[in-house]
């Protein structure tokens, strides 16, 4: 049999198993998150992402944006095309198809005397959020940065609110002066608002280190490609590990249709990926500039 097609014919990973919603939280205007229970599935580990089937429409890939010890997952949707405003038409109760976990994952340091620094932008947050509950769970301590477009697009604010703020530091980047939700129980929370976007405010709490604890601080990565370059060139401004979460088109999610491979190593983002670190970013001459689009034609990341 061919490799290509052994690898995609995993059947623990790659069948599709009918599940049933169980909730909806609606985050903010064109996004939510629906939970659904999978609970004899492989655990997934942060950073992986699973292929959503709607019958009759499509399947796309989305990151877990959490997982529970009961079997509950969790995906955050926002509604931009055919198959997630279908997505989003859907109700507590109603099917849908799920394969994953799939791809690779963040990986946590074994010495817990590390700095870890989480970057988040947009929908990025998402695989996020699920890296922040599992080290907040194991009071690992952390810095979160978490870009913010405007009020109406903040995603997951209130979760964050649970975390435990004395051992962790949270960081909202946003490029406006007024921000509130959750009204005076969030005042904890927003001392630490940053105004200036996610890449200013990793250097300016780079500097904060000095220079000889840069070989121990790790930063982890997800959200616009643009942004995630310009952390990259951060990092490696100041020798500093990142592990980056990248998106690519994907019609498998096994390795089979190429529409994911970035140039020239050829990496796969549904088998290589998603997560990249910063030995392979360096070699990617398509990162923060190119991917293919539903015909393999590259084109311009905007």
């Amino acid at each position: 049999m061919n490799l290509k097609l052994r690898r995609c014919l995993n059947l623990t990973e790659n069948t599709i198993k009918t599940v049933k919603i169980q909730k909806i939280i609606e985050e903010c205007v064109g996004v939510k998150t629906l939970i659904f229970n999978n609970f004899n599935a492989k655990t997934p580990k942060p950073g992986q992402f699973v292929m959503i089937w709607v019958p009759g429409v499509d399947e796309i890939p989305m990151s877990l944006s959490d997982f529970d010890d009961n079997g509950n997952w969790a995906i955050t949707v926002k509604n931009v095309g055919e198959c997630t405003k279908k997505i989003h038409n859907l109700e507590v109760g109603d099917f849908i198809g799920v394969r994953g976990p799939l791809g690779n994952y963040f990986k946590l340091p074994n010495n817990e005397s590390k700095n870890i620094i989480l970057v988040g932008g947009g929908l990025g947050n998402a695989a996020l959020k699920y890296l922040a509950t599992k080290l907040d769970a194991s009071k690992i301590a952390f810095h979160l940065i978490k870009a913010i477009e405007n009020e109406s697009k903040a995603i997951f604010v209130k979760d964050f609110l649970n975390f435990n703020l004395s051992q962790s530091d949270i960081n909202l980047c946003v490029e406006f002066d007024d921000f509130k939700v959750g009204g005076s129980t969030a005042k904890k929370f927003y001392n630490s608002k940053f105004i200036g976007r996610a890449p200013k405010r990793l250097e300016s709490l780079i500097n904060e280190y000095t220079k000889n604890e840069f070989s121990n601080i790790i930063v982890y990565a997800c959200g616009p490609e643009k942004m995630i370059y310009k952390i990259f060139q951060i990092c490696e401004r100041y020798d500093i590990e990142l592990q980056a979460s990248l998106e690519r088109i994907m019609r498998c999610g096994c390795g089979l249709c190429g529409l994911c491979s970035i140039d020239p190593l050829g990496l796969l983002v549904c088998k290589d990926g998603p997560v990249f670190r910063s030995k392979d970013l360096r070699r990617m001459e398509d990162f923060g500039k190119y991917r293919r689009d539903f015909t393999g034609k590259k084109i311009t990341i905007n």
